[in-house]
């Protein structure tokens, strides 16, 4: 037997063997998330009494796992998980260096219209609100009329 006789050896060993599984399982498949990495760990690999979750996974590789990156995949809403200086970290890397070089506004990426765009977007949406009033002031005049002359016809009868 080794000699592993100590307090909390047996987490940190277990610690380690999912440490180092993990980052195999990123190596050979960049790009993946983290509930990709828990249905190979448990299925593929045997690791059902470790209790792995996809939230356990996402927290336990920023803190642990060193050499993975993840980056976020908006299409699907979900990090994605790959080893740090792979192909695909790097090109993450330059689409957000190129994002960040264009994002002129602070909430918006699109580039700033200038006022006479801005004093023509606020021409149009003036109109369009007159509109809709001057369409719900019509209609509640009409509901008005309407409850007048049942009112009206209520005390006839």
């Amino acid at each position: 037997m080794a000699s592993n006789n100590g307090i909390g050896s047996q987490k940190e060993a277990r610690r380690e063997r999912v440490r180092k599984e993990i980052f195999s399982f990123v190596s050979q498949q960049p790009g993946c998330s983290a509930q990709a990495i828990v249905s190979h760990l448990t299925n593929d690999r045997g690791m059902r009494n470790h209790g792995l979750t996809p939230r356990k996974v996402g927290f336990f590789i920023p803190r642990y796992c060193t050499g993975i990156t993840w980056f976020q995949d908006h299409a699907a809403g979900r990090r994605v998980y790959t080893p740090i200086g792979s192909p695909l970290a790097k090109r993450q890397e330059e689409k957000i260096h190129k994002y960040a070089k264009t994002r002129t506004g602070t909430h918006t990426p699109k580039p700033m219209t200038g006022l006479t765009g801005l004093a023509s977007r606020a021409c149009v949406a003036r109109k369009e609100m007159e509109k809709l009033a001057s369409t719900t002031n019509r209609a509640a005049s009409m509901a008005k009329n309407s409850s007048r002359a049942s009112a009206m016809a209520g005390s006839k009868n």
